[in-house]
């Protein structure tokens, strides 16, 4: 399936990974009523669904990433949007690109290698203790079903449907790395893996995809 991707680049502006929050935060708040930018439902709940507006570090400039409803969104602050504000500092976007790309989802005959280019949440409250009570081989196995698992829910947000989960097939060997997230140390991975299966690049994969963590890049030369 070909999914199509917005990617927005303010190129007169830079900044680190670490202030993607910050990113954020600037454009949930001054775009409350689009969901897209917050994930978060009318009542205050957070909603689940893979995110479709994501926030990126593209060559040191921040960047947006849009897809499905996203897409026309950011279309649309592309326009009207002169500045950001981060941390108190007020920046001009005197350079902004905006570009369409058209990239593919979903199964494959072969297997594609893959580098997350950002630490991998892969785990919650729920299955950290799991994680921590399994041997090393264990861990190995266990976090390769996560990934299978997120790219489950990558899979939603683009409207494919995986007919059948057990053929996807994942390889790899992910080295655990602790994280600072909101003033507490998370547990994170790196690493590379292959998969018989199409992940769009700049898609993050597993917890707070949408803040910069699981960003996935192919790792296998274009033919």
């Amino acid at each position: 399936m070909e999914a199509k991707i917005l990617v927005i680049v303010f190129n007169s502006v830079t900044l680190f990974p670490s202030q993607i929050p910050k990113l954020r935060g600037f454009f949930s708040n001054k775009f409350p009523d689009d969901l897209e930018f917050h994930n978060h439902l009318p009542d205050g709940s957070f909603s689940y669904k893979f995110p479709q507006i994501q926030y990126r570090i593209i060559n040191k400039h921040p960047a947006l990433i849009g897809i499905e409803n996203g897409i026309e969104i950011l279309k649309r602050l592309f326009f009207s949007l002169e500045d950001i504000i981060i941390d108190n500092r007020v920046y001009q976007l005197h350079e902004k690109e905006i570009s369409m790309k058209s990239m593919q989802i979903g199964m494959a005959e072969d297997f594609i290698n893959y580098r997350f280019t950002s630490p991998w949440m892969a785990l919650n409250e729920d299955n950290y203790q799991n994680f921590n009570s399994k041997d090393k081989f264990e861990q190995q196995i266990f976090l390769k079903h996560l990934l299978r698992e997120n790219l489950k829910t990558l899979s939603k947000g683009f409207n494919y449907w995986i007919e059948d989960i057990e053929k996807v097939k994942v390889e790899g060997y992910f080295k655990p790395k602790q994280v600072n997230f909101k003033n507490q140390k998370m547990l994170c991975f790196t690493g590379d893996f292959m998969t018989n299966f199409y992940i769009p690049d700049f898609m993050g994969l597993g917890k707070q995809s949408a803040r910069g963590f699981g960003v996935v890049q192919s790792a296998t030369p274009k033919k």
